[in-house]
């Protein structure tokens, strides 16, 4: 009979491939994550202050704060 043995696994070393292997799959995966934030998130907070800021009239909202009576400081 002859028996095959099974080769010997990798021991020396196996620690430091798989924490280098682990570091560069979760520098991936946030990378990838803070461009997906960015691009979903800020962009679009971005685009709305922008839209808000283009017909704002700050003279406007003034004169409506001093009718309503908020700004007593002001007067």
């Amino acid at each position: 009979m002859s028996e095959k043995r099974l080769p010997k696994p990798q021991l020396r070393g196996l620690h430091v491939t798989r924490i280098k292997r682990s570091f560069g799959i979760a520098g991936l995966i946030c990378a990838t994550t803070g461009v997906i934030w960015k691009l979903l998130v800020i962009d679009t907070y971005n685009q709305k202050v922008e839209d808000f800021y283009k017909t704002y009239d700050a003279a406007k909202s003034l004169d409506k704060m001093n009718k309503a009576g908020l700004m007593e400081s002001y007067q």
